[in-house]
């Protein structure tokens, strides 16, 4: 006799009809798994061995109780793959995902979310967010560089290692990398907070966070990030995070000898050379770039 695992099975499959599952099962349990379904349509998650994947359901199944999983994306292929769902029916809580987005190394990224509120990511940095919550908290983790045009709508907040941002709708720029924090205002207003340091930013203005010490608020000219126009701008960085950018931006190995010191200024994405030069010059520093072009030694 079949048991109901291989029902739910056949019926996620089109074997047998809505009408057929309920009178074998009951309308709660179709329900139950409609609801299962509308919601897992449109999570996404990479692909995976189903094989695999069902053998260590049922392992678990004869050893411990069932547990709710965390997924990013649910595709309904095969039996094996069904019985994944059942481990969510019968619970009254679905958790939820966590979504991430990566630009690799020269490389940029766009995200539209579904409130309106757009981010662009610089190369190198990535972003989590739980959108299963989105439209009542809108948080986002940061690492990198990402500028973000905002929605009205409840709270946005991002978060990074050195320091908060919230704002209600705006545009804004945020560039967390190593112990620095930089954030730059386009529109609208954002507050900036750091350990018990807080300030509120206007358009126009931007404030850099150094090793945990908010800086004053200084005014800015440009209406969007420099990055987005092919430059890399930087206030009193630490070398070492400014040769991490180059890299990132010509895919290089920079080896950096000089001693520890800190740049103001800013370097083009099209020309390593003369990046270099921009670079260098102001601290008085020299600069060889290998045959290959893979690796640039800096002192």
């Amino acid at each position: 006799m079949e048991n109901n695992d291989l029902r739910y099975a056949k019926w996620l499959n089109g074997e047998i009809s809505d009408a057929e599952l309920q009178a074998l099962e009951g309308s709660e349990a179709l329900m139950e798994l409609k609801k299962v379904v509308q919601t897992m349509d449109n999570w996404t998650m990479p692909s995976y061995d189903t094989t695999k994947g069902y053998e260590k359901f049922r392992e678990g199944q004869q050893t411990s109780p069932t547990r709710v999983r965390k997924l990013n994306r649910f595709a309904l292929s095969g039996i094996a793959a069904s019985f994944l769902i059942i481990t969510f029916v019968g619970s009254k809580y679905l958790l939820n995902q966590g979504e991430v987005l990566q630009a690799y190394y020269g490389q940029t990224e766009h995200l539209a979310m579904e409130d309106g509120s757009e981010i662009w990511l610089n190369d190198g940095s990535s972003i989590a967010y739980n959108s299963a919550d989105w439209s009542t908290e809108r948080t986002i983790e940061l690492t990198g560089e990402a500028t973000f045009e905002v929605s009205k709508g409840s709270p946005f907040t991002v978060n990074t290692p050195n320091g908060t941002i919230t704002v209600l709708g705006t545009q804004f720029n945020v560039r967390a990398w190593g112990s620095n924090l930089y954030v730059e205002c386009y529109e609208g207003k954002v507050q900036v907070v750091s350990g018990d340091q807080a300030t509120v930013l206007t358009a126009q203005e931007g404030v850099n966070i150094i090793g945990g010490s908010m800086e004053a608020k200084q005014g800015i000219n440009n209406t969007s990030p420099t990055w987005q126009s092919g430059t890399s701008r930087f206030y009193n960085d630490n070398l070492r995070i400014v040769c991490d950018e180059l890299e990132r931006q010509y895919q290089i190995k920079v080896e950096l000898r000089s001693q520890d010191r800190n740049f103001s200024g800013n370097f083009t994405h099209v020309d390593l050379d003369q990046a270099l030069r921009s670079i260098c010059r102001p601290l008085g520093l020299s600069y060889t770039i290998s045959q290959d072009e893979n690796t640039v030694v800096i002192e």
